[in-house]
């Protein structure tokens, strides 16, 4: 009881705490002489107000001056500030409520002027003759033009103070508001700085990182020998850093199944077990499986939290990623797809020998590296649906589209991979550029323009640069290449 209590009062009492700061209600004397108005109650309070003070201030007159009690002799009309304090308090119907009292305060105090000269009314009064106007026509007009005067400036500052309030109101409420969701984007960009100093690397750097991962040694095919690993350990490092890997190991693939035998390894996993069900489901689908994406094994029966065959561009298995911890908030299907990219990225490197084979023997004149990308990045976007994109800028084979063409070259990103070719009337400029859809293709066209027009003045119009972009294919590489080619215009 005593908590839904405190759960009710608690809003009443912020209401109260802003009623204490809003306009018109700046200290203890503010709220005495001009209290807050608009609910029943308090007008309740007013009226009741009204008539106490009224009645105690003639009752007090009254006590000091038996013959006078509305002190109307002394030249001037002391009673009347209890009705204009009233009027400058409530408003104008308060204050001439006071001062009605008061007229009916004379007619019951004042006996001797109840005869028939009396007036029986202020029209009686103002239209009496000399001798019979003993009324005191002046004391009780005077006393109520001053009072609806002070009425009518008590109701207009009321009004302006009651709008004051409200908008203070609305403005103290969207403070509240805009202050916790100031404290919620706090708390969000203190997660944000965490989740960066654990994780510093984005899937660029990563490539990048991989792309010294390259063998000199051509392998051995995964399906008909033994694959070897090197550079597994550099490879499992970088991946534990961009992916939030507390332990993990990479096992080789050894006669048609992974090996025991640990080709790499971090966090001091236990011995690898090639028959547990999270480790056969991958391998049967020959794709990354975690603890929530199986159906029919409960997900107590798996030691490990996530299992990556390393499957290179051909479909064949090169070895194993078997995850054991990880953070539970690293578990989300961004961070999955983003390791699942460096495991293929990976194993096309180390088969880099036979995944580059068809490129090299349609294109002889391709170099070692942009065969690599290419055939990774058409592995990219088959499994995970990620765009590259290929830009060819041709140039005419003279002095000036040389200079240009060169430039052109030194200005390449640190992803990008290049490509020159030349003939007898043009230089080709193939830029293989990874995860990059057309805005990022769009944005590099219009920096070499502006680098060109910054260094030479001239534009791609100017200087006859012909412009041709493709999108990295999921399917029949070869075949698209080959017509972009065709499309510059050159002989490969």
């Amino acid at each position: 009881m005593n908590t839904q209590a405190n759960e009710h009062s608690a809003p009443r009492a912020r209401h109260r705490r802003r009623q204490a700061q809003s306009v018109g209600a700046g200290s203890w004397w503010a709220r005495v002489i001009a209290p807050p108005r608009g609910t029943a109650h308090r007008r309740a309070i007013a009226a009741l107000e009204t008539i106490v003070a009224t009645v105690f201030a003639v009752a007090l007159c009254w006590a000091f001056d038996h013959d006078d009690p509305l002190l109307i002799k002394t030249g001037f009309g002391w009673i009347w500030i209890v009705p204009l304090m009233i009027a400058l308090r409530y408003g104008t119907i308060a204050g001439v409520f006071s001062g009605l009292i008061l007229l009916a305060s004379w007619y019951a105090l004042y006996p001797e002027y109840g005869t028939a000269s009396a007036p029986a009314s202020f029209a009686h009064a103002l239209v009496a003759p000399p001798t019979m106007r003993r009324f005191p026509v002046s004391f009780f007009l005077g006393g109520f033009v001053i009072t609806m005067l002070c009425g009518q400036f008590g109701d207009i500052w009321i009004t302006r103070l009651r709008q004051g309030r409200i908008a203070n109101d609305y403005l103290a409420e969207r403070l509240s508001i805009l202050t916790r969701n100031q404290f919620m984007l706090r708390i969000s960009h203190e997660r944000l700085e965490q989740d960066l100093l654990a994780r510093p690397a984005t899937l660029r750097d990563s490539l990048a990182r991989l792309r010294t991962l390259i063998l000199d040694q051509e392998p051995t095919d995964a399906q008909h020998g033994i694959v070897d690993l090197r550079g597994a350990q550099p490879f499992l490092e970088a991946a534990a850093q961009a992916c939030q890997l507390e332990s993990a190991s990479v096992h080789a693939w050894r006669g048609g199944k992974p090996a025991a035998t640990v080709a790499a390894s971090i966090g001091a996993p236990a011995a690898f077990e090639p028959d547990d069900p999270l480790v056969r489901e991958a391998l049967d689908t020959r794709t990354l499986v975690h603890v929530e994406s199986k159906t029919n094994l409960d997900a107590s029966i798996s030691r490990y939290v996530a299992v990556v065959p390393l499957i290179d561009v051909r479909n064949n298995p090169v070895g194993v990623l078997a995850v054991e911890r990880m953070p539970f908030l690293a578990l989300t299907r961004d961070n999955l797809q983003f390791l699942l990219v460096l495991c293929n990225f990976y194993a096309d490197g180390v088969q880099h020998a036979v995944v580059t084979r068809e490129t090299l023997a349609a294109f002889p004149a391709c170099p070692h590296t942009f065969a690599l990308d290419y055939a990774r990045l058409v592995h990219l976007k088959r499994d995970t649906q990620v765009q590259s994109s290929i830009v060819a800028l041709v140039f005419h084979n003279d002095e000036h589209g040389t200079t240009l063409f060169q430039h052109v070259l030194r200005t390449r990103r640190a992803l990008d991979v290049q490509w020159p070719l030349r003939d007898e009337h043009r230089l080709v400029v193939l830029t293989l550029m990874p995860l990059s859809g057309d805005s990022a293709v769009d944005g590099y066209l219009l920096r070499i323009e502006e680098n060109l027009h910054a260094q030479y003045g001239v534009d791609f119009e100017a200087a006859r640069v012909a412009v041709h972009s493709m999108a990295v294919p999921a399917d029949e590489p070869i075949a698209e290449l080959r017509r972009l080619l065709e499309r510059c215009d050159v002989r490969f």
